[in-house]
Parts: C-alpha cells; structure tokens; sequence
C-alpha cells in the first residue's frame, strides 16, 4: 500500500531538516534586498513617466479646445486638427494606462477617457457641425477633462511616494527576517510554510484548474488524485460531482432536442390543415353572395382564426428552427432606406385605422447593411406591429433609420403607456406578454419580440428596449454596415 501521510505528518516530517535551511534563509534574504533595490528603481521610472504622459495627455487636450476655439470653425479644417489632437491624446492615455498598471492611476486615466470622449461629443462636434453648446456646460467639461488630468499626475505622485514607503519598509523587514533566520526562530516558520507548499500546491493547482475549466462549460474534466489525504479525498469529491453534472447536461440536452424537434414536426404538420381550411373559407367568401348574414359571419370568423392561427404556426417554426440551428439567412448589401421606407408602406394602414401617426424618418446618405430583406422586414414588422398594438388611438410612432460608427441603427418609437423595469427585463422572453392598459386589450402569441431578437442576432447585430411607464417605448436594433467584413450568414 502506497504511503500518502496526511498534512501535519508531513510537517513533522519537515522539522526533520529545519537547520539545513540557514544558509537558504540567508542568500534569500541578501537577494530579497538587492531586487526590492531594483523594483523600487523600476518603479520610481514608470511613475515619473506616467506624470509625463500625464502633460501629454494635458497638452494634447488643449489642442483639441484650440481646434474648436475659432470663431466660426470649419469642418474641412477643425476636423483634422481635432483628430490629430485626439490621436495623440488617446496614444498618450494608451501609455498612461499601460504605466499605471492596476493602481488608482489606471481608474483616473480611464476618468480622463471617459471625460474626453464626453466633451469630444458634446462640445467640439457640435462646434464643428455649426452649433454653439452652453457655455456652462462647455466649461464644466472642460473642467473635467482637466481634473482627470490632475488626478492622474497625483495619483502618480502619490504612488511614488507609497513606493518609497513600501521599499523603505520592504528593506526594514527582510532585515529582522535574515536577522532571524540567522538565529533559527524564523526558520521553523518558513519551513513550515514550505512544507504546505510542497504538498499541496501541484493537487491543489490541479483542482483550481479543473474547477475552472469545469466552470467554462468542459463537462469532461477530471483531476488526478493525489497529495495529502485530505486533498486526495476533495480530488474524487470533484471527479463525482463533474461525472454527475456531464450526465446532466447529457439528459438536458437530449430533452432540449426532442423538444425541438416535437415543435418542428407539429408545426410543419399544422401547417397543411390550416391551409386546407383557410383555402376552403376563401372560397366560400368568394361565394358569399349565395350565403346569409350569419353565414358570411361565421366565414369572416373562419378567415381571421385560420390566419392567427397561420401567423402562430410560422411563429414557432421560425423559434423552433432557430433553437435547432436550422434558420437560415441569406445577407446581402442593401439599402437601409428601402427597409424602413417598405416597412412603413406596408404598416400604415393599421396605424390608420387605430388614427394614430406613423412618421418614417431616415438620416440623409444612411450607407446600406448586410442583410436579409424579409428577415430584417420580419423584425421591423414585428416591431410596428406592436406599437401598433399598445399604443392607444392617435398616438405618434416613429420609424428612424441613421448611422452609428459602423453599423446602421433602426429604431421604432411611441407615446403608449410604456414598460416598467420589470418588464424590460422579460420583453424579448418568449409567450410574454405586458398588459396594454386599463381598457385596451391586445391579442398575440407574445413571440413576435423573441423571433426579432432571433433574427437580430442571426445577423450578427443587437437588439436593445428603452421604456418608462407613461412615458412611451423605444425599441431599437442595429444591423452592420455593408462592406465591414462582419458578414453574417445562418446555418
């Protein structure tokens, strides 16, 4: 049988060669000395630098107000000099925050970023673009901008100052600890600690690994056992709980499976009945002069069930195929404005008959996405349609399309009654449904916002909700530009 003493027997063990340590104890602690000397020296630089890069960053921001300061500025000469400034000060703020490391001084360059990119937005493109801003709000940016600056120099100043400290003391204590270990009394504890280390630090290194590939979805990780007892034990502990979890995962995924395929079979199998009765309830409307009153009646009940039911059907076979992987798109260049043109075209007469406003607004020269004509006219209908739905009569929704850096946002707004937080948070959950208000009810499957965010992502795109209650919803999208090398394609 294999001897496997357990942690204090090893540390008994390790007392054994307690004095054979002194003059290890000793080299450590003249080498401890002479790299404290060293780390000091290294970092006493990269701070001074950072003071450095700190004026760079200071510097480069007054040629950014300079750029913007004339009287009139013009796009064709302030917008170079502006992106000039801004290079400059963005490669400035890349160095500090390379020198700052993971001190106080990174958190203030990212303060000054932050407080930059606000100002840039906020003060100089509107200057460029023929706007004046207030000039309070002007000078607090600025202000900003330039209390992140200090900021970043003191926090440099502050850590020189907590790196001399920190050496001083550092000299301080390897001192008495070579004073100490000369003498034996430090010694026992460093032995001590080495005999922990060395018994446990390859199993635990191994289970630390294993938990974190376990974690990060490798359901097949297994660990070696051994080292002491009582990590030997933890070690098959974690074996069994990985075997149970991956048999888990297993069974979820062969339900998950069946589950999909059970709403591909019945969906598809839906679909001929109901195209049958729907083909049957047209031919009796176009015989509806030869039917009476309640006759035509039951027709029209006939017509509009078949075609929720139809609509509900194609529902769940859009999810259904897009959970199994088996949606597919075909992206191609095209134009943002016909998009949101045909989408409005198309929707305006529901909006008409509830007498609200549809307004169709798209930014001049919008560059054309990558995607899917009916798809992305799917995800826009969608989201009409449900303004349409809970918006209450002679409200106004409006349709925007406009460029944002490298994609396109499309974006449908209204004045209903809103969504709270709560409901923010399940509004792309499939079958959910809010509650249009008081007196209005809305029909619908509760899937039309889950098969957007499907086809959304499909496209390599995002899909976002902004609302407060009473106070409208916003539901906004954004597609890549053509031509960006993202082109997504469904499999």
């Amino acid at each position: 049988m294999r001897l496997n003493p357990s942690l204090t027997a090893r540390l008994r063990i390790g007392f054994a060669v307690l004095f054979a340590l002194l003059l290890v104890v000793s080299l450590l602690g003249v080498g401890r000395l002479f790299q404290i000397r060293v780390d000091y020296e290294d970092d006493q630089t990269r701070f001074f630098q950072l003071e450095l890069e700190a004026e760079r960053m200071r510097s480069s921001f007054a040629l950014e107000q300079a750029a913007v300061r004339t009287p009139t500025p013009s796009p064709a000469i302030s917008g170079p000099q502006l992106a000039a400034a801004v290079a400059t000060a963005r490669g400035a703020a890349d160095r500090a925050r390379e020198l700052a490391g993971d001190t106080g001084g990174a958190t203030a360059v990212g303060s000054w970023v932050a407080a930059e990119a606000r100002w840039r937005k906020l003060i100089a493109r509107p200057l460029i673009g023929g706007r004046a801003p207030d000039p309070e709000r002007r000078a607090t940016l600025a202000q900003a901008v330039t209390a992140a600056t200090d900021r970043i120099a003191e926090e440099a100043r502050t850590e020189r100052d907590r790196i001399r400290e920190d050496a001083r003391d550092d000299t301080r204590a390897t001192t008495v600890l070579v004073a100490a270990g000369l003498v034996g009394s430090l010694l026992a504890a460093l032995f001590l600690f080495s005999g922990l280390i060395n018994s446990m630090r390859a199993p635990m290194s191994r289970l630390v690994d294993g938990a974190r590939r376990l974690a990060d979805g490798e359901l097949e990780t297994r660990v070696e056992v051994g080292g002491p007892i009582e990590i030997s034990t933890l070690g098959r502990a974690f074996n069994e709980m990985a075997s149970e979890l991956e048999r888990e995962a297993r069974e979820r995924n062969r339900v998950e499976r069946m589950k999909d395929d059970f709403l591909l079979t019945v969906s598809h199998e839906l679909r001929t009945p109901v195209t049958v009765v729907k083909g049957f309830a047209e031919m009796l409307t176009a015989q509806r002069n030869r039917l009476n009153g309640r006759q035509r009646e039951a027709v029209r009940a006939i017509q509009e069930s078949t075609g929720q039911l139809q609509t509900m059907i194609d529902d769940l076979l859009d999810l259904a195929r897009s959970d199994a992987g088996r949606l597919r798109i075909e992206p191609k260049p095209t134009s943002a404005r016909s998009l949101a043109q045909r989408a409005g075209r198309q929707m305006r007469p529901h909006f008409e008959e509830k007498d609200q406003s549809l307004t169709v607004s798209i930014e001049r020269n919008v560059p054309r996405v990558m995607a899917d004509p009916d798809r992305i006219g799917q995800v826009l209908a969608n989201l009409l349609t449900n303004a349409n739905k809970y918006a209450p009569e002679g409200a106004q929704v409006r349709l925007t399309a406009e460029r944002v850096g490298e994609e396109v946002e499309f974006a449908v707004a209204d004045d209903g009654p809103g969504l709270s937080e709560e409901a923010l948070d399940q509004v792309f959950e499939r079958f959910w449904r809010t509650e249009a208000g008081e007196t209005q009810t809305v029909g619908g499957t509760g899937l039309g916002l889950a098969i957007a965010k499907s086809l959304v992502e499909l496209h390599g795109g995002a899909i976002s909700a902004d609302s407060r209650l009473g106070r409208g919803a916003t539901f906004r999208f954004v597609l890549p530009v053509a031509g960006d090398g993202r082109r997504r394609r469904g499999t």
